[in-house]
């Protein structure tokens, strides 16, 4: 399973005006699942099933979360939407090292 341990996720918010934050990150990606992992308040966990096109739908139970992420074939670039609770946003994330 390939482990990019030094990426690096962007995430927008729709409820802030032009507010960003910038959070490093690990993704995991096998034949069967995505995991985006990274540290706010604790570990925060996104995980969701890989069908193999590029597409990924993901939930977070503990933020009340999911999300969506796209991935074009070859690319190092996630990108996607999330809601937790009343938040909403975009998220984008570059894979780091393997």
């Amino acid at each position: 399973m390939p482990i990019w341990r030094n990426s690096r996720m962007t995430s927008l918010y729709y409820s802030m005006d032009e507010a960003f934050e910038i959070f490093p990150c690990i993704i995991k990606i096998s034949d069967e699942e995505i995991l985006v992992e990274y540290e706010y308040d604790g570990v925060q966990q996104y995980r969701g099933r890989n069908n193999g096109d590029g597409h990924f739908e993901l939930v977070a139970p503990e933020l009340k979360g999911r999300a969506s992420l796209h991935m074009f074939p070859g690319s190092s670039i996630l990108e996607g939407s999330w809601v937790e609770g009343s938040y909403r946003g975009m998220w984008r994330i570059e894979l780091g090292d393997e």
